[in-house]
């Protein structure tokens, strides 16, 4: 019988990533107080159940009192070990405290086990400490795994997210020829009250109140919409979240998504609603995937954002970003707003600045514009997307 042993610790990824990969007959999770206190070893479960292992009946978890203090530690182990005798120890010494790790590893030498750790850069590669070996994971963390182990869940079913990505294939070409001359001002123009409206009902757009940036874009929304020529008629309310700024987050999912194995990247969602288990209301993600076994996300603000002049848009996007605890998520804010420009269009120091203490990496109306015009192209999206800031 082959028997893993984790040290659980506010990053649940490698421990996940090694119980995918070794698939033991039981498993032994070693969780401090605090940890518990964070339910640790319960999230842990959950994320596994979501990637279809149930360890619920063949998981011992030992408590510690003291994280520190190696004498307590081997006493966990000793009681892991004596429930377990003549079993084919793992343990994984990624988590855990120092002394946790130590205690572990003369443990587990004791037992002639086997020592495996996972870099925080290559978390799908387990490193044999003995041999030297490496072993690549293959199993590909979703992001309700990857939620679920920091204690979130998704709200909104896959079948709403599936049939909202639906309309945003059906919608992406006219999506497109808007991002390829995308203006800084609003598409359809409406007062607050209005577009509030408009989004939850639909609406009847009029004469001069869609402002197509080009004829390409105008003749996509006559055929996409059933439009007169002058750009009027009845639209329902998800043409209407389209019109008034949907259509970024849909052209960018669509980017994403078709790209996605050249990008490296996978489970690539559209519009994921994100909340701690138990709370009634949480944070929207405008498209959400998983790259490197760490979260991303992409928020995205069309139109002149005038409500916004400082940029506190930037704030939220690291609220959001850190309220997991987490050490990989990756934010991304997609804005066509001038408000961030200096007149040379390049982006204002202090934007800039708090976008670098942040790690947000920020999308301006030129980029938004040359991912229109080159969005067939895999290798440049991902320098748009993912190179780093300053490089071609």
């Amino acid at each position: 019988m082959k028997v893993l042993c984790c040290l659980l610790s506010d990053q649940h990824v490698p421990n996940l990533l090694s119980i995918q990969h070794h698939r033991p007959d039981r498993l032994v999770l070693i969780e401090s107080v605090a940890m518990k206190k964070k339910d640790a070893a319960r999230n842990l479960l959950e994320a596994l159940k979501l990637g279809g292992l149930d360890y619920d009946q063949r998981c011992d978890v030992e408590i510690l009192d003291r994280e520190d203090h190696l004498p307590t530690i081997q006493v966990a182990l000793q009681r892991a070990c004596d429930k377990h005798p003549n079993v084919d120890w793992i343990v994984n010494l990624t988590g855990g405290t120092k002394p946790m790790s130590i205690a572990a590893y003369e443990f587990v030498k004791s037992q002639r086990g086997r020592h495996i750790y996972t870099n925080v850069y290559r978390p799908a590669e387990f490193l044999d400490l003995e041999t030297g070996l490496k072993e690549e994971g293959s199993h590909h963390l979703t992001i309700r795994e990857f939620l679920a182990g920091y204690g979130f869940v998704s709200r909104k079913s896959d079948q709403k997210i599936a049939e909202a990505e639906a309309r945003a294939r059906a919608g992406w070409d006219c999506a497109r020829n808007i991002a390829e001359d995308v203006q800084p001002e609003d598409l359809l123009i409406l007062e607050d009250d209005e577009r509030k409206k408009a989004r939850e009902r639909g609406c009847r757009i009029s004469r001069g109140q869609l402002r197509p940036p080009s004829e390409s874009a105008r003749r996509a929304l006559v055929d996409l919409f059933g439009l007169d020529s002058d750009l009027c008629g009845q639209v329902d309310k998800y043409a209407a979240r389209f019109l008034t700024g949907g259509w970024l987050e849909e052209f960018l999912w669509g980017v994403i998504e078709r790209h996605q194995d050249s990008l490296q990247v996978w489970n690539v969602r559209l519009g994921v609603e994100v909340a701690r288990k138990g709370d009634s209301s949480g944070n929207d993600l405008d498209i959400a995937f998983i790259r490197n076994h760490g979260l991303a996300m992409v928020e995205c603000k069309s139109g002149g954002q005038e409500h916004d002049p400082s940029g506190e848009i930037l704030y939220k996007v690291e609220a959001v970003k850190r309220q997991f605890g987490a050490i990989r998520v990756q934010s991304i804010l997609a804005t066509t707003s001038d408000k961030i420009l200096e007149q040379n269009g390049s982006l204002k120091t202090t934007f800039e600045n708090r976008a670098d203490i942040y790690q947000c990496r920020i999308l301006s109306r030129a980029e938004i514009r040359r991912l229109g015009k080159e969005a067939d192209s895999a290798d440049e999206v991902r320098r748009i997307l993912f190179d780093p800031v300053g490089q071609a």
